[in-house]
């Protein structure tokens, strides 16, 4: 009897294990399924854009703005302190934009995802990018810079002042201020070539009197001058004009300011890679999109950001940190899977001794 009962306890301590050791593989390849770590060089770059990060939310923090705008607690819009998030409405807003967006925007590993990027697309140091972009995302826009410089890229740059809300929509620390700290700090080399005011027409168009005066007081301030034009079709034609007569290899395009997409309310769907036979599938509207795609440059687009983070493997709305999630979510999915069923038929939950 003694013996029996030896067996049996025996035969229950080694299924608990075959149960545990199976379960604690699972959770392996549930945790590292769509992991991707940084390399040296990558983390390098990474903790380059969050030490940036980090001395703009100090500068934030230090100022008067807290004072100027009691109605908001930045601990709590940028728990993160990503320094980058601006507030709901201001002289200077243009549109309507979630501040999820806008935080997960400001992810550091935006800066590692674009420099990735550039280098599967087979950019090489001294070759010439442009940049159209929109302070609705300034976080993205800088990570895009950061990487840029990284790899020794050449940028040509034009910029949009006004922003969606949550974005750089603070006057006091609109673009120029906040790229002028980046550049005092050290983290950022150079000013855009030309800035819009953003808005309707790229003019200031919907922007109240006060909010044209501040921006056009801060492109002033920052010695970069305005790009204007008197017509929606002119602006288009100047931006494009700019950005062919450079040749460049790639554009980026940061955000969806009035001239990207001309007069039609067109969006591509989720942004991302965009070549010119994409203009026979998808509607791209009349602006400088469509234009350069036409021209034979490709165009990697950043706006709709829950669906482009997910296939970047970047999360949504979370603390930033040093490492990719998804991607190898199928191999891993069908190695657990297949690990599951021959350990179901090698499992045995209790066994009769004869």
């Amino acid at each position: 009897m003694n013996g029996l009962s030896a067996r049996s306890r025996a035969f229950a301590r080694r299924a608990r294990w075959g149960l545990l050791i199976p379960a604690c593989v699972l959770a392996f390849l549930w945790f590292f399924q769509g992991v991707s770590f940084l390399s040296e060089e990558e983390e390098a770059l990474w903790r380059k854009v969050r030490a940036a990060q980090t001395s703009l939310a100090a500068w934030r923090d230090a100022s008067q703005l807290p004072a100027l705008y009691p109605e908001y607690d930045f601990s709590k819009t940028d728990p993160w302190r990503s320094g980058f998030i601006g507030i709901e409405w201001s002289p200077v807003t243009t549109t309507l934009g979630p501040i999820e967006a806008k935080r997960t925007a400001a992810d550091p590993l935006w800066s590692v995802y674009a420099l990735r990027e550039f280098r599967k697309f087979g950019l090489k140091e001294g070759e010439t990018i442009a940049m159209i972009s929109s302070s609705s995302f300034p976080g993205l826009v800088y990570s895009l810079l950061a990487a840029a410089e990284h790899l020794g890229l050449r940028v040509l740059w034009i910029h949009s002042l006004g922003a969606s809300t949550w974005g750089a929509n603070i006057p006091e620390m609109s673009w120029p201020k906040i790229g002028e700290l980046l550049r005092n700090g050290g983290f950022l080399s150079r000013k855009p070539d030309w800035y819009t005011l953003g808005g309707g027409n790229e003019s200031g168009g919907g922007m109240s009197p006060e909010g044209r005066k501040a921006l056009l007081a801060a492109a002033l301030h920052d010695g970069v001058p305005m790009l204007e034009a008197a017509t929606l079709q002119e602006m288009i034609e100047l931006k494009t004009k700019h950005i062919l007569s450079v040749k460049p290899r790639l554009v980026l395009a940061v955000g969806g300011s009035h001239s990207t997409f001309g007069q039609a309310d067109i969006v591509p769907p989720g942004g991302g890679w965009y070549t010119p036979e994409d203009t026979e599938r998808v509607d791209m509207g009349e602006g400088v999109f469509r234009a350069v795609l036409l021209s034979g440059v490709p165009v990697l687009h950043f706006l709709n950001l829950r669906p482009l983070a997910r296939s970047a493997g970047i999360p949504f709305d979370v603390p930033p940190r040093s490492r990719f999630g998804g991607g190898a979510g199928d191999a891993a999915c069908a190695a657990g899977l297949l690990f599951y069923v021959v350990f179901l038929f090698r499992f045995h939950r209790w066994r009769r001794d004869e």
